[in-house]
Parts: structure tokens; sequence; C-alpha cells
């Protein structure tokens, strides 16, 4: 039962979150955003990760998608991806330690669900999955500015 109320529990905070904080005639652009490259890409991510043995989501029950992951955790990180480029600095002297910070945020809630029995990591997984964040962040921050036209000052 943990495993189920903590996804929807942490989907439900973050998208209460994103719905507090960003104003309303901007939150359709940094949600698509969002939803590109945070639920879709945790999808396409944890599909491949798993398929390559790496990864393993654990008592899934009814919220189980394919098998993979649940149901929830696209969500949650459509909502987290929101908050990131809804934040996101523009200067590059922010901006670094910017995508750093949310790589160990990422991390940070990858080894709390980890402890918790969510999930496992298996194999060098373990060692890589911090660049994996790094490259996610900084080529979903680099995709934002190439998408709206904003160049880092």
């Amino acid at each position: 039962m943990f495993e189920l109320s903590f996804y929807l529990l942490f989907a439900v905070s973050i998208g209460f979150a994103t719905i507090v904080i960003i104003p309303r005639n901007l939150y359709k652009k940094y949600l698509l955003y969002g939803l590109i490259f945070g639920g879709i890409g945790d999808s396409i991510l944890v599909a491949i990760i798993h398929f390559l043995g790496y990864l393993n989501y654990k008592n899934l029950g009814a919220t189980s998608l394919l098998g993979i992951f649940s149901f929830w955790t696209p969500i949650a990180w459509t909502f987290y991806f929101t908050l990131f480029f809804y934040f996101l600095p523009h200067r590059k002297i922010f901006l670094i330690p910017y995508v750093l910070v949310f790589v160990l945020l990422n991390y940070s809630v990858g080894t709390v669900m980890i402890q918790s029995g969510l999930y496992e990591v298996i194999g060098i997984y373990k060692y890589i999955q911090p660049f994996i964040y790094l490259a996610w962040c900084s080529i979903s921050a680099w995709s934002f500015f190439k998408g709206e036209h904003i160049i880092p000052i």
C-alpha cells in the first residue's frame, strides 16, 4: 500500500505546486515542455533502462503500466519538469548550478525510492545514474532555450 500512496502523493503534491506557483497565462507552455521532457522522457528512459536489465520497479499493483513503472511516475515527472522549466535561469552563471541542483535532487529522490523498496537499480546503472540525470536535465534545458529562442547570457 505504501508504494501506491507514495507515487500518488508525490504526483499530486508536485502538480499542486505547479498550479500554485506558475501563472495561469504561462501554465500551458511550461506544462507542454514538462510533458515532453518529463513525462514522455521518463517513460522512454525507464523503458530503455528496464529492457536493458538495469532498473526494476517493485510492487506496482494496480498502477502498473506494462509492468515497467507506475502510472503516476510520468505524471510526477511532467509536473517536476514543468517547475524545472519555469524556474530555469537565463544567465549562464546560474544555469550550471541550477541544473546540478536538479540532478542532485533527482538522484536524492531516486535514492529514497530505492531505500524504500520502490525500485531497484542493477549493475552499472548504480554508477551511471547521476550522469543520465545530468544528460537528461542538460538536454532538456538546451532544448527549451532553442524552442523558445532564448540565448543564455
